[in-house]
């Protein structure tokens, strides 16, 4: 798809100079900037830094159509479930996912954004000015008041408030009173001098932009309007009145902790912090393609026996549509000559045209041999079976060996470092097929509670993205979609490197930390899933569960030093690479989930820095900036392992690196003595 731009609404931001107003500027991002970071109620800078702009209304590109919609739409449901399960809101705007024809998925195409209106501040006296956007349409107009300087900027800062609403700092700031019945009431109070009044002219007497230095001083008579900003949420204000029989008293709290301040206080921030804007995000694997290999494969007929065949991965629904796609890549390899992927792509659609019949023979008396009643374990197997059955791979070795020269003579050096590193498998992955997808936002927190004022708990609200209007409905060709709220996808295929462990060293490991896993019935992996304790599939409470714990941790940390490492290899932003854990491979794919075509960063790596790339894992990927104060407390922090919230779906919880090089069990008091011993000072 090509890129397309954010429009702007109404004006523009800031014309350029003269008295006359320009066409409606744009400016050009890509899709994934419009999917995770150009969103809807975000404050930006226009190109150049020629404004601060709020980006509004979305556009598709495309609609997915309402067979394809229940797997995302599941997926948020669960994650809004969990939201609320730890104290988190959901804005009363936001549809139950479970409703049918309230949403539309789709990819974005553009963006409409319009001036932030805000308090001007002039970069030479620091005077304050208060003008609408329809005020500075001339160069004129945008001169200093005070000393005519054409250095007039927007105030950078606005506040926001945990339930996500956002106000900029203008003539009149959201404040409260206390009525004759001491019930609270909200006002607006003027930004002006009490002596001068409307005459007066006020400036920020400290040229730093330090929330916590701006004062507000009246130039003619030296008056300190304000020793600070401060403002509240009218909103919430609002809604307690409501809730409480219309009377918002100091004492109504929604927390044992909070007050009314604390529940209504809103802080203050730069407009473009972290804390401004959170996207909420998610990423599926897509389950429904045909299968690329016919070649048996044990790891795959031990794992058919541990879910139902109702649950297993089949060739139904996205057959035919995986069948196109086949072809479509045979097409291409015939078109570059490539012989090998020509022979692979052949039989890979034999495969998927005749069907699995000998595994559907089979299933009846396989069914429920080893089963495993947890519904996380039977996630992760059926996208497992997936992975294995479903997706293009390579041995990564083998691509190397096959790069010639240097790259082929330190082929024995990378089996080497595998056998230390203890890496069973490794290999290169073309096509992972991800649905990567944006469904709201919120601010003041990323998780469900934030703190304010001392008190802790207060929730934090997820706020869905604006309703389609008419315009871009029509855009669709789809005008009955008017007034869905849309959820922000891509769906590509991916290529990575995948990475799992050897199944005998992990249980020595764990026994080697107390953990003994009965292994004489069972095939080792099934013995290790059998022992795993339910969970939520977003892991909050991973550090409860003393075998998944360290299981989970092992390869989940494993992953994020796998990220760390590939960023540099592969040239790939660290935001851009994402992680697909599949636990009962004990193994995970890091992919490069920046674009929706190839751009061939992870095959390069595996073909070219392979033997430095696995050095690096055990080698500066570990080291934190922090420590020894990390590793001696949790061993994972942003200094180290923490990986960006789009980047990881269970958001940074169990990971620890002394997982793999020993040291504080991260799940322990930091006054414990409690150590962990590393997979890899185990010998090989």
């Amino acid at each position: 798809m090509a890129d397309r731009q954010p429009g702007q609404r109404g004006r523009p931001p800031v014309p350029a100079s003269g008295s006359r107003p320009i066409a409606r500027p744009k400016m050009q991002r890509g899709v994934s900037q419009l999917l995770f970071n150009y969103l809807p109620g975000r404050t930006v800078d226009w190109e150049d830094g020629l404004a601060i702009v709020q980006l509004g209304a979305i556009r598709l590109a495309t609609a997915w159509e309402p067979q394809k919609m229940p797997a995302v739409l599941s997926e948020v449901s669960a994650l809004l479930e969990r939201w609320r399960s730890r104290g988190g809101t959901i804005d009363s705007r936001f549809p139950d996912p479970r409703e049918a024809g309230r949403f539309t998925i789709g990819t974005p195409e553009a963006i409409d954004a319009s001036f932030l209106e805000t308090a001007l501040v002039c970069g030479r006296c620091s005077r304050l000015s208060f003008l609408k956007a329809s005020q500075l349409t001339t160069s004129a107009a945008r001169r200093c008041p005070g000393c005519s300087a054409p250095r007039l900027r927007q105030i950078p800062h606005v506040f926001v408030h945990g339930c996500g609403e956002l106000v900029s700092v203008q003539e009149w700031l959201p404040g409260t009173k206390k009525s004759a019945d001491g019930s609270v009431e909200p006002i607006n109070r003027p930004l002006r001098c009490p002596r001068c009044g409307t005459a007066g002219e006020l400036y920020l007497p400290a040229r730093s932009e330090r929330v916590k230095d701006m004062s507000v001083v009246c130039r003619k008579c030296d008056t300190q309007v304000i020793d600070r900003f401060t403002a509240r949420c009218h909103r919430c204000l609002k809604e307690i009145a409501r809730t409480n029989g219309g009377v918002a008293s100091p004492a109504v709290s929604g927390t044992k902790t909070a007050t009314l301040v604390t529940r209504i206080a809103m802080r203050m921030t730069r407009y473009s912090a972290s804390d401004t804007y959170y996207p909420q995000t998610l990423t599926t694997l897509r389950l429904d393609r045909p299968a690329v290999s016919g070649k048996s494969d044990p790891e795959v007929d031990v794992l058919r026996k541990v879910i139902p065949s109702r649950l297993r991965p089949t060739e139904s629904e996205g057959a035919s549509e995986g069948l196109m796609a086949l072809v479509k890549r045979l097409r291409d390899a015939e078109a570059c000559g490539d012989k090998e992927k020509i022979a692979s792509l052949s039989q890979a659609i034999a495969a998927a045209a005749l069907g699995s019949k000998a595994i559907q023979d089979t299933e009846a008396a396989e069914e429920n041999q080893w089963a495993i009643s947890d519904r996380d374990i039977e996630r992760s197997v059926s996208e497992s079976l997936a992975f294995k059955q479903n997706v293009n791979s390579r041995s990564a070795t083998a691509m190397a060996a096959e790069s010639g020269g240097a790259t082929a003579a330190l082929v024995p050096v990378i089996e080497r470092l595998c056998r230390r590193l203890g890496i069973r498998d490794l290999r290169w992955v073309e096509d992972l097929p991800v649905i990567s997808a944006t469904y709201g936002f919120t601010r003041r927190s990323f998780e469900p509670t934030y703190q304010e004022l001392g008190s802790a708990g207060l929730p934090t609200q997820v706020r869905p993205f604006p309703s389609l209007d008419d315009r871009a409905a029509r855009r669709l060709g789809k005008p009955e979609l008017k007034g869905t709220v849309p959820i922000l996808a891509r769906e590509a295929e991916h290529e990575g490197v995948f990475l799992s462990l050897d199944e005998e060293r992990v249980l020595r490991w764990l026994a080697a930390n107390g953990i003994s896993l009965p292994t004489d019935s069972l095939p080792r992996i099934v013995a290790i899933l059998k022992s795993l304790e339910p969970i939520d599939r977003y892991h909050d409470d991973i550090w409860d569960c003393s075998v998944r714990r360290y299981v989970f941790g092992l390869v989940h940390s494993l992953s994020h030093i796998a990220m760390r490492a590939a960023s540099r290899f592969a040239g790939v932003e660290r935001t851009s690479i994402s992680e697909y854990i599949f636990l009962p491979l004990l193994g995970t794919v890091i992919f490069d989930n920046s674009n929706n075509f190839r751009l061939g960063g992870m095959e390069s790596m595996v073909r070219h820095q392979l033997a430095a790339f696995l050095e690096n894992l055990s080698g500066s990927a570990l080291d934190c900036l922090y420590d020894p104060d990390c590793i001696d407390h949790k061993g994972a922090c942003h200094g180290c392992v923490h990986s960006p919230e789009i980047s990881c779906r269970v958001f940074n919880h169990g990971l620890s690196r002394a997982f793999l090089i020993g040291g504080h069990a991260p799940w322990s008091d930091v006054a414990s003595q409690q150590q962990i011993i590393g997979y890899w000072q185990l010998e090989s």
